[in-house]
C-alpha cells in the first residue's frame, strides 16, 4: 500500500509516520535547477551587468532628476498624437482580453487548436485580480514606459497567490542595484516623485522578484512580505535597469518641438494678425474734385467725408449682404492731361497666409516623423495629416492592423508570462495556456475570424 497520500494544496499524509508533509512544489512542472539531479544543476547563474553609477545610496533614480516619467507625461500632454495613439496600441494591443484553455492539436500549417477551459480555481483568481483591468495596464506600461510593474498578493499561510494588479509605472522607483543582483531588491511606490524619498509615510517598499531565476522556488523561500512586484519590461540595448521605449528618439529628434511648435505659433498668429482684406488706394485730386471745397475744409470735416467714403465701399464688398453687388469705378479728366482720365479708386486684394495653409508641410512632415517612432500606420488613426488629409481605404486600414497585431506578440508574452508564474505557484492544471483574444479583420466576403496570439510558455 502506498504509504503517502496526495492532496491539492501541497501537503501529502504520510499512512507510516502518521504525519503531514508539505511538499514544498515538489509536485509541481518541473523547471528551474531542481528539475535535474544535483549534479546536473547549472554551475553558475546568468551574468546580470550592473550600473555602477546606479548602486549607490538606497534609490535607483529614473533619469537624471529621478522625473523620467513625470516629464515623458508632461511631453505627451502638449502632443496631440503621442497620447492619443499610444492609446489606440494599448487598446489594440490588449483586443478581446485574456483567455485560457488548453492546445488540443495543432492544423496542417502548424497553427494551433485552442480550446477554451473553464476552471473554477482559475476563474476566481480573474474575478478577485480584474483580470481585464490587469491586461489593459501592464499594456500601457509597456506602451508607454517599456517598463510595467505586476503586484502579486499571497494568503496568509504562503501557499497561493491570491490576486494580481498593476502598478502605474510612473510611480515606481527600483532600490538601488548592487554588484552581483540580477534584480533590485525593492521597488518603491508613490505618486510624489520626485520629492518622494523611501521611508516617508506616503512611499511603499515592496520586494522585488527575480522573473529569470526559478520565481517560483525563489518565492516558497521569500519571507520578505505577502506582496512582491515581478518586473515586466521591453528589452532596449544599451539600458540596465529602466529600459526605454522605443519610441522615446522622437523626443530628441527636435520634430517633436517641430509639431508643437506649430500650432502655438498659428494660435498666435490668428490672435494678433491684423485682418485686412483690401489695400485701397484714392487719388488725392478725388477729393478736391468731388468737393470743390475740399481746401477750405477743417482736418475734422477732411477725416469725417473720407469715414463716410469708406463705410459706403465697405457694405458693398463685405459679408454675404453683399454678394451679386456691383461696383462703380469712379474716373475724373485729368486737369495735367486734356482729354484723359485719372482711375480715383484702386483696390487690391492682401492674401490671406493663414486661409492658404502656412505651414501644412511642415506640420505633415513632423507628423509623419511621430508616427513612424510610434510605429503605428496613420491610416488606423483615422486619417493621414496634411493638406490631403485622407482617411485610407478598408483594405489599407484591415492590413495595416492585422500587420499591428502580428508585430505584438511579445508585448502579450510578457503579461501573460505572469500569469504561468502563478500557474506554476498556486498548482493549477500544468496544461493550462493563455492567450489574448485578438481580432483579425477580414475582407467583406469572408468571415470574420478572432484569433489567439500564440504564446510559448515563460519560464517558471
Amino acid at each position: 500500500m502506498e504509504q503517502l497520500v496526495y492532496s491539492s494544496n501541497g501537503l501529502a499524509y504520510h499512512r507510516g509516520l502518521n504525519a503531514a508533509v508539505r511538499l514544498n512544489g515538489a509536485l509541481g512542472a518541473a523547471t528551474g535547477p531542481s528539475a535535474a539531479p544535483r549534479g546536473q544543476q547549472g554551475g553558475a547563474q546568468p551574468s546580470s551587468p550592473v550600473d555602477k553609477t546606479t548602486a549607490s545610496g538606497v534609490l535607483a533614480p529614473w533619469g537624471p532628476g529621478n522625473d523620467f516619467p513625470q516629464v515623458i507625461m508632461a511631453e505627451i500632454g502638449k502632443s496631440t498624437i503621442l497620447g492619443p495613439v499610444l492609446d489606440w496600441k494599448t487598446r489594440a494591443v490588449y483586443g478581446k482580453g485574456i483567455i485560457y484553455g488548453k492546445v488540443t492539436g495543432y492544423k496542417p500549417d502548424g497553427s494551433e487548436i485552442f480550446q477554451r477551459q473553464k476552471d473554477p480555481l482559475v476563474e476566481a483568481f480573474f474575478k478577485a485580480s480584474k483580470m481585464h483591468r490587469y491586461g489593459k495596464e501592464g499594456i500601457q506600461g509597456l506602451m508607454y514606459f517599456a517598463n510595467s510593474f505586476p503586484e502579486l498578493v499571497i494568503s496568509n499561510d504562503r501557499s497561493l497567490i491570491t490576486s494580481l494588479c498593476i502598478q502605474d509605472a510612473a510611480f515606481c522607483r527600483y532600490s538601488a542595484q548592487q554588484a552581483g543582483q540580477a534584480v533590485p531588491q525593492w521597488v518603491y511606490i508613490s505618486a510624489n516623485w520626485p520629492a518622494a524619498q523611501p521611508g516617508d509615510s506616503y512611499t511603499y517598499q515592496v520586494p522585488v522578484l527575480d522573473p529569470y531565476h526559478d520565481p517560483v522556488e525563489a518565492l516558497r523561500n521569500d519571507r520578505r512580505g505577502f506582496k512582491y512586484i515581478y518586473p515586466l519590461s521591453l528589452p532596449s540595448p544599451g539600458q540596465a535597469l529602466y529600459q526605454l521605449a522605443a519610441w522615446n528618439p522622437i523626443r530628441k529628434s527636435g520634430w517633436l518641438d517641430v509639431a508643437q511648435a506649430i500650432p502655438e505659433f498659428k494660435k498666435q498668429l490668428f490672435i494678433n494678425q491684423l485682418s485686412i482684406k483690401y489695400l485701397i488706394e484714392v487719388d488725392i485730386r478725388y477729393w478736391e474734385w468731388k468737393y470743390p471745397s475740399w481746401k477750405e475744409k477743417k482736418e475734422g470735416e477732411r477725416k469725417s467725408i473720407i469715414a463716410e467714403e469708406l463705410d459706403a465701399f465697405e457694405r458693398t464688398m463685405s459679408g454675404t449682404a453683399g454678394a451679386g453687388k456691383s461696383i462703380m469705378t469712379v474716373t475724373m479728366p485729368d486737369p495735367q492731361n486734356p482729354g484723359g482720365t485719372i482711375k480715383v479708386f484702386t483696390v487690391t486684394a492682401i492674401d490671406d497666409k493663414i486661409k492658404s495653409g502656412l505651414y501644412v508641410e511642415d506640420s505633415q512632415e513632423a507628423s509623419s516623423h511621430i508616427y513612424t517612432s510610434l510605429q503605428v500606420d496613420p491610416t488606423l488613426s483615422g486619417i493621414s495629416p496634411g493638406k490631403g488629409m485622407g482617411a485610407g481605404s478598408g483594405s489599407d486600414k484591415r492590413v495595416a492592423f492585422n500587420a499591428f497585431i502580428a508585430t505584438h506578440s511579445f508585448h502579450q508574452d510578457l503579461i501573460l508570462e505572469v500569469l504561468y508564474f502563478i500557474r506554476d505557484y498556486n498548482g493549477w492544471d500544468p496544461d493550462l495556456e493563455f492567450r489574448f483574444l485578438n481580432p483579425q479583420i477580414n475582407t467583406a466576403d469572408a468571415p470574420t475570424e478572432v484569433a489567439n496570439s500564440s504564446s510559448t510558455d515563460a519560464p517558471a
